[in-house]
């Protein structure tokens, strides 16, 4: 195999691979929007920007950090007019906690759309659309973020008292009656 062919598979796995992460984010999307948007409704904080490999909806992100100035100029200005004015929108430094690990991101926050800051923790809906499908750029809702733990308790007593309610009736386990002697009877004879 020459060395001209080796960069034509090159050029052409990256060609694929891309498509196919376009395709990934598009399927996201599109399975997101068929997502109940209910809670994501009911506190909405706003809309903000970010790139569909950093969408993951119905998840907590913690934001970490606010880039400076200087920084989030450069970065903007690269999306060639797609955040024009470049001084009403803040980038920020995002941690998602998707379980198994953390995964690290990056939240573009028009000021006059939604309020995030440092050390808050948002929520980002279902219910995304693309802002910028060539430069894979996403508009998502967000939440406040996830239920405090005295919530997540108060929940969870509901569930076990629904589970346990007294519509279940009682089936004589571990009640002491004369069937238990039964399989007594059975061992003397062998």
């Amino acid at each position: 195999m020459s060395e001209e062919d080796q960069f034509d598979s090159g050029d052409s796995r990256r060609s694929f691979m891309k498509k196919g992460t376009l395709a990934a984010t598009a399927l996201a999307v599109g399975a997101g929007t068929t997502a109940s948007t209910a809670a994501a409704q009911q506190d909405d904080d706003g809309e903000v920007v970010l790139t569909g490999s950093d969408y993951y909806p119905d998840v907590d992100a913690d934001v970490l950090a606010e880039l400076e100035t200087g920084t989030r100029d450069t970065i903007l200005e690269n999306f060639e007019g797609t955040f024009d004015p470049v001084d009403d929108w803040d980038l920020y430094i995002v941690q998602f906690d998707i379980g198994s690990g953390t995964v690290l991101g990056h939240l573009f926050v028009d000021e006059d759309e939604a309020d995030v800051s440092e050390g808050d923790t948002v929520t980002l809906s279902g219910d995304a659309s693309f802002r910028d499908a060539e430069a894979n750029l996403l508009e998502v809702s967000t939440g406040g973020g996830g239920a405090s733990d005295d919530e997540d308790e108060d929940e969870d007593e509901e569930e076990d008292e629904d589970m346990g309610s007294d519509d279940t009736e009682d089936n004589g386990v571990g009640d002491d009656t004369e069937d238990d002697d039964m399989g007594d009877d059975e061992s003397d004879g062998a």
